[in-house]
């Protein structure tokens, strides 16, 4: 299933701890930000989740698909061997 960036904004830090203990989100380790729209955490969390987290009152800010983002740097991977002694000279 897709997986997303986001931003979660919630009003309290209880709320923000709730986040883990009661709606197991993988939250990113930064620690808890406090801007106008309330307390702020990153995590990484599905469509369910989101849908589940917006239903509780969270304001959830998506940002990019992560898988998505991981196939395509994959694609930039060189592909072979770059340890590969072909057509270099050790002295052997």
């Amino acid at each position: 299933m897709t997986r997303y960036l986001i931003t979660i904004s919630g009003p309290s830090n209880e709320a923000m701890a709730d986040l883990v203990r009661k709606y197991k989100i993988q939250v990113f380790d930064h620690g808890i930000r406090y801007s106008k729209a309330g307390y702020l955490v990153d995590a990484i969390a599905e469509p369910d989740e989101i849908q589940l987290l917006e239903a509780a009152g969270y304001y959830i800010q998506r940002h990019e698909d992560i898988d998505e983002i991981g196939k395509a740097r994959q694609k930039e991977v060189a592909k072979g061997n770059r340890y590969s002694q072909r057509g270099h000279s050790h002295g052997r």
